[in-house]
């Protein structure tokens, strides 16, 4: 299997690169221009990355290879000074085990303090001294590379010399099972249930680890992913099979020094638990016995491109830095930018025929019926009979590897009928649009585009905003409204039923979500910059072809009632009992009903589009976007008159109301909420607000081993209020949280307040230049009225210490709902 595989793969990366290639040699791959990398005097690897994701801030990390942590380590580490400056742990503590390495890691250190910075350099080279191990000491953030290597020199002549060789212990063995493993794991899960199928396959060779085939064997994985997910979601669909959740995993050889493994986790109720797992035996045996046509891969390709486009044009955030250097480090990942296989993946050098030939010989060599095989159940059962469940999967695979289906799994649809002839329009009026910066036209049959160029991206962002909200619709239960947005996908549109028409969104790289708010809805998402006029006319499908597929809604409705509520939306319904305009799912508000009322919804919301907008902002010429709408606009339907909108009154619960539970991760999970105002200003001080009660909840969590996140935001109707949501992972200490809280009123020092202020006008700076954030703010003015970032600056430099004082202090006297899981 491995010398097959490993051939396959270097053929298939030996092709891509086969025209500036001269002989049988894949060439190293660049590295990300922002890493850099070498030696201390003291013989220690070092990274630096200058990043500015977050500006007075850096992550750093000390990689300890061959020598596991140790409960003396952990307990002889001095945290109280890091605590008290918001330096806290990952969940489970400040060191991780790799396989059997040591990491430390030191998040969010605030840098713009040089004490604080002295101090965290000096405790990262007093754990370098501890140990003569092979050691790198990671740092990514805002920081000077020249000046900041200049004091690692310093503090490392504090550091003994170190002398390392041959550090990276034995040459890796791959071992292949011919006996399958089963696990049971007898879980409190209620009447669900989660079946877990894994191969495992061999890494990839250590010199091989900065060339292509790294990057072919991960775009390998994501076409499998691809490939796999949907034809399993096909079969569990036809077969009547309810499921909450279907993952899939790839463990590659930049996580562990071990073996790769390919992983299909679904979560179902216990009594689909073996049907299921047949469900997913048998695909796999498809792809194993008979692979895929053409058609469906290079469909897959389609399907992807969207999402390389994307991950190329990341922003990687200082912990995703850290991350890479570590994996580069321990396991010899390759530090090349996310742009090099997005730019692999786009070539087109191979055929078609060629790639796909060369993919069905990768997932033949990955999948076997029984061997390297790991069959894994999560379910609370009284016993469970493993033979038969060997038995049962044997049997699954074989029938699947033996007769082939006639399904068609590929993503190509009939789209004539999205065709149609649109009465001709013309733009009325221009005129500058002050929040994006771009231009905004009034069509002659009413409806306002905004429009905003940004180069350079290869795609688009959009929001077709509708004026109307949830607070129009009538008989409402609790939890209800939560599900209106993904009744909209749940349409025939366009002469295709709703999953034809999903596929041919996702075949156009068209990602398309609707959110409906209590005042308005927006259906958003971004596109490849050629897709435009798909766009419209997928969005003039929707607007004026669109027919109530029930059958659609049955699958919704079985799969939605054994998905898990999240942690945010049981916290919110402890706070707000029984207010039924919710914009959270529950449930038990999800009925037979709901999707005849969204239905009359949607009518209502498209037979006037004059009430709404269209927002492009991204990469598409100004001359295209023109000829486009003048093109399809005029075929929305229009009427004089806007959404009418009910007075809502709702009451969150007074005072502080906590609950405790058992399963899921064990944490401390807190919501504040006041009543305060939507401003520019206290939009721009809530970041800050968040950030310092971020810091006081980590110091008074000192010594306990708990991740401290906090994330914050505005409701606007039925009443402007301020919340925010704490998240304490690795313990149960619900006190000192609460100490944390109250803490965080008390007012801070100038020098803290003038680095957060930068913080936050550098993260909006950015931000503002990115077209998903554009689009956000136009929503925010045209759907709830509140310009956010116009005079972003001045309402930033306008936040003072008693300001935020106040609004802490208003949090923490609002009401507070508590859930700790042990």
């Amino acid at each position: 299997m491995p010398t097959r595989l490993f051939h396959m793969v270097f053929c298939l990366a030996f092709l891509v690169f086969s025209r500036t290639v001269p002989a049988q040699t894949l060439p190293s791959l660049p590295m990300d221009g922002k890493i850099q990398r070498g030696t201390l005097r003291c013989g220690v690897t070092y990274y630096m990355v200058k990043n500015d994701e977050v500006k007075g801030y850096a992550d750093f990390a000390v990689v300890r290879r061959g020598e596991a942590p140790t409960r003396a380590i952990e307990e002889g580490m001095k945290t109280k000074y890091l605590s008290r400056h918001g330096i806290g742990p990952r969940p489970g503590g400040f060191f991780q085990d790799c396989d059997g390495s040591t990491v430390l890691h030191l998040d969010r250190v605030p840098v713009y303090d040089v004490n604080v910075l002295d101090s965290t350099l000096l405790v990262t080279f007093e754990q370098v001294a501890a140990s003569r191990a092979d050691e790198a000491v990671i740092v990514s953030g805002d920081i000077d590379p020249v000046e900041f290597k200049k004091k690692m020199d310093i503090f490392s002549m504090l550091v003994p010399q170190h002398f390392v060789e041959n550090s990276r212990g034995p040459d890796y063995v791959w071992e292949s099972s011919v006996m399958p493993s089963i696990i049971w794991k007898n879980r409190r899960m209620g009447d669900r249930g989660v079946v877990r199928i894994a191969y495992a396959s061999p890494r990839t060779p250590q010199e091989q680890m900065n060339t292509a085939q790294a990057l072919v064997m991960g775009i390998l994985s994501r076409e499998f992913q691809t490939i796999a997910v949907r034809r399993i979601e096909r079969n569990l669909r036809d077969a009547g099979i309810p499921y909450g959740r279907l993952d899939f995993h790839y463990l590659n050889s930049t996580e562990t020094d071990g073996d790769e493994e390919y992983a299909v986790e679904v979560q179902t109720d216990r009594e689909h638990l073996e049907a299921a797992m047949k469900i997913v035996s048998g695909t796999l045996a498809g792809l194993d016995g008979f692979g895929v046509p053409v058609e469906e891969f290079t469909d897959a390709k389609k399907v992807m491109m969207a999402g390389m486009v994307s991950r190329g044009n990341e922003a990687l955030s200082n912990r995703k830095y850290v991350d890479r250097c570590v994996a580069h480090f321990l396991y010899g990942a390759n530090l090349a930018p996310y742009s090099e296989e997005t730019r692999l993946f786009a070539r087109k050098n191979v055929p078609d025929s060629t790639e796909t030939r060369l993919f069905n010989q990768f997932a033949n060599s990955l999948l076997s019926q029984l061997s390297n095989l790991t069959l894994e159940y999560r379910a609370r059962l009284d016993s469970l009979d493993e033979d038969n469940a060997l038995f049962q999967y044997n049997l699954a695979y074989l029938y699947g590897s033996t007769f082939k289906e006639a399904k068609d799994y590929s993503w190509q649809r009939d789209t004539s009928g999205l065709e149609v002839a649109c009465p001709r329009v013309k733009i009325k009026e221009t005129k500058p649009e002050p929040v994006s910066g771009g231009v905004l036209w009034t069509f002659s049959n009413g409806i306002r585009v905004v429009y905003k160029q940004v180069p350079g991206l290869r795609n688009f962002h959009y929001s077709l905003l509708l004026g109307g909200g949830l607070s129009s619709v009538s008989g409402l239960m609790e939890g209800e409204g939560g599900y209106f947005g993904d009744m909209l996908s749940l349409y025939d549109a366009g002469g295709m039923s709703a999953s034809d028409f999903r596929d041919h969104l996702a075949v156009n790289g068209i990602g398309m979500e609707t959110l409906v708010a209590l005042t308005f809805t927006s259906i958003y998402g971004q596109a490849p910059s050629s897709k435009l006029p798909t766009l419209m006319k997928a969005l003039l499908a929707l607007a004026n072809g669109r027919t109530v597929n029930r059958g659609e809604f049955d699958i919704y409705l079985r799969n939605a009632r054994w998905a898990q509520e999240t942690i945010d939306n049981r916290l919110y319904a402890m706070m707000y009992p029984g207010f039924s305009y919710s914009t959270k799912k529950y449930v038990s508000g999800l009925n037979a009903g709901t999707q005849a009322k969204a239905a009359q919804f949607y009518e209502s919301l498209f037979s006037r589009m004059n009430d709404g907008m269209l927002f492009i902002v991204g990469d598409v010429d100004e001359p295209t976007v023109r000829r486009t709408l003048l093109r399809y606009m005029g075929g929305f339907r229009t009427q004089r008159g806007t959404a009418s909108r009910k007075t809502l009154r709702y009451q969150p619960r007074l005072g502080n109301i906590a609950h405790t539970e058992t399963g899921g991760e064990k944490g401390v999970y807190v919501r504040l909420d006041t009543e305060y105002p939507l401003s520019g200003i206290n939009y721009a001080m809530a970041g800050i607000a968040a950030e310092v009660l971020r810091r006081r909840v980590v110091e008074a969590l000192d010594g306990k081993g708990m991740s401290v996140e906090v994330t914050t935001g505005f409701h606007t109707y039925p009443q402007e209020r301020l919340w925010m949501f704490i998240s304490c992972v690795g313990g149960t200490d619900l006190d000192a949280v609460r100490k944390g809280i109250r803490k965080a009123a008390t007012p801070v020092n100038a020098k803290d307040l003038n680095a957060w202020k930068a913080m936050v006008l550098a993260d909006l700076g950015r931000e503002l230049a990115e077209p998903e954030t554009i689009v956000t703010a136009l929503v925010a003015r045209y759907g709830v009225g509140k310009d956010l970032v116009s005079h972003y600056k001045e309402n930033v430099n306008s936040v003072d210490a008693a300001r935020l004082t106040e609004m802490l202090s208003s949090l923490a006297a609002g009401s507070t709902a508590e859930i700790v899981v042990e």
